[in-house]
């Protein structure tokens, strides 16, 4: 389903207009002046010496003709009987009208049957003429743009409305085993909720595992921020499915910097919050979810999207994942890693010698939430975030790796203890006694035991 929404959208959305110009006149010095004119231009130019071969070039063109510019006084076919066949033709085609005599009758004939854009007398000015033309083709690229977001809207709701009755579907069928068996409701709905956020997966595969790490991020505050478990329920599955708006992103908007992307991607990418929660509201169980997801993206400023909402006006639930997003997007997507990282350096004084990738990124996305708690972020939402950080045992920086021969009693392991074969020994937080120590280095004969995190002493 994600693939043909994103080769719907990739067939719709085009990024250049080639333009066609179509000169008819019986004169062909007149034919000649206007290919002269246009002719260091990157315009297709046609050319047809009476209105019955303008027709036939219309209906010959393999490319769409964008402006067609014919002379009125022509023998067998005027200008404006030209105009009005090729309207039926090219309807989407400007038409300009050209005379050479001060003929009102065939002007207004012109205007009512051919629905000229524009006239010009001749001889005409030179620079008018194409600027009318620049203008013209302008205005045809942006009907043109608006045709086919109009268009991609249209194919991206029906995208939807077969996802959410296919989705429908699905729950009314799981809601008559669930109802006789309140523990399977709880786990159809978490596997239902787990094969949609692997549909995100699917489809843009460098957001593997972020939604499910985001949900334990939000899971984790939420039980520092003692809510309740209905609550915590809801914001657990919100964080699984927080992204599933961007099923159907292009391919440029997948693979390309936020730099890189047109207008109207940019308008598709702002849309993603309330794609979401319009996929999840079909589902009855989530209606709460669909009203997390949609408000993820506000600021605490209110300088957030899609509804510039702003403190207490955003679910708490929203704010945490917003917390839990941004912090996995520096830390594990690596997204704007670089600069959250010198900045962190920057500030503390540290070198990339002394901390290791993982670390750095951690540190980086850190200060990134305190820098931005008050404005982004809701301040008690990150010092909540910080302290299941602290004791999930993620670097501090007290935190450095060790040596075997280094441990001494009184240290604490800041991280899970594991052989180099993948052999878990002791967990992180562990108060490292002599005895503990002794076993380790006798494991380590046969089994050697690297990257040791410790502190010193409890932090």
């Amino acid at each position: 389903m994600s693939n043909t929404i994103s080769n719907t959208i990739s067939n719709t959305i085009s990024n250049t207009i080639s333009h066609t110009i179509l000169f008819v006149d019986d004169e062909k010095p007149i034919l000649k002046a206007l290919q002269r004119l246009f002719r260091k231009t990157k315009y297709q130019i046609l050319i047809a010496n009476s209105g019955e071969e303008g027709i036939k070039q219309l209906k010959n063109c393999k490319s769409p003709v964008s402006l067609i510019v014919s002379d009125q006084k022509m023998p067998v076919m005027s200008g404006s009987q030209f105009l009005e066949q090729a309207k039926k033709i090219s309807p989407d085609s400007f038409r300009f009208l050209l005379t050479g005599y001060s003929d009102m009758n065939a002007v207004t004939d012109a205007i009512n049957k051919g629905e000229i854009h524009r006239y010009f007398t001749k001889p005409w000015n030179d620079n008018d003429l194409k600027l009318q033309v620049q203008q013209t083709l302008k205005q045809y690229e942006l009907i043109h743009e608006n045709k086919q977001l109009t268009a991609l809207t249209k194919q991206q709701n029906h995208q939807l409305f077969k996802i959410s009755k296919i989705l429908d579907k699905k729950v009314k069928n799981a809601t008559k085993i669930l109802n006789q068996k309140n523990k399977e409701l709880e786990t159809n709905l978490f596997n239902m909720v787990n094969l949609l956020g692997s549909l995100v997966e699917m489809h843009i595969p460098y957001l593997t595992g972020h939604g499910e790490r985001v949900s334990k991020y939000a899971k984790e505050i939420a039980h520092v921020m003692q809510l309740s478990a209905k609550e915590i329920g809801n914001i657990e599955i919100a964080g699984i499915l927080h992204d599933i708006g961007k099923i159907g992103f292009t391919v440029n908007l997948i693979e390309n910097e936020k730099h890189k992307w047109s207008d109207q991607e940019n308008k598709i990418y702002l849309t993603h919050p309330e794609t979401g929660s319009t996929i999840i509201q079909f589902i009855e169980q989530l209606e709460d979810v669909a009203n997390l997801i949609l408000c993820h993206h506000e600021n605490l400023d209110g300088s957030g999207f899609p509804n510039n909402l702003s403190e207490e006006k955003i679910p708490i639930g929203s704010k945490i994942i917003a917390v839990a997003n941004a912090y996995d997007k520096i830390s594990n997507l690596k997204i704007d890693a670089d600069k959250y990282v010198q900045a962190y350096l920057k500030k503390d004084g540290y070198t990339k010698d002394e901390l290791n990738d993982d670390q750095l990124r951690q540190q980086g996305a850190i200060l990134h939430l305190k820098q931005y708690a008050f404005t982004w972020y809701d301040p008690d939402v990150v010092k909540a975030f910080l302290e299941s950080l602290k004791k999930q045992g993620v670097f501090s920086k007290d935190e450095r790796k060790v040596k075997l021969a280094e441990l001494k009693e009184g240290m604490i392991l800041t991280r899970h203890l594991y052989t180099i074969n993948k052999r878990f020994l002791l967990p992180f937080n562990t108060f490292l006694t002599e005895s503990y120590i002794d076993k380790l280095k006798a494991i380590h004969v046969n089994d050697p035991i690297e990257n040791i995190f410790c502190q010193s002493k409890r932090a």
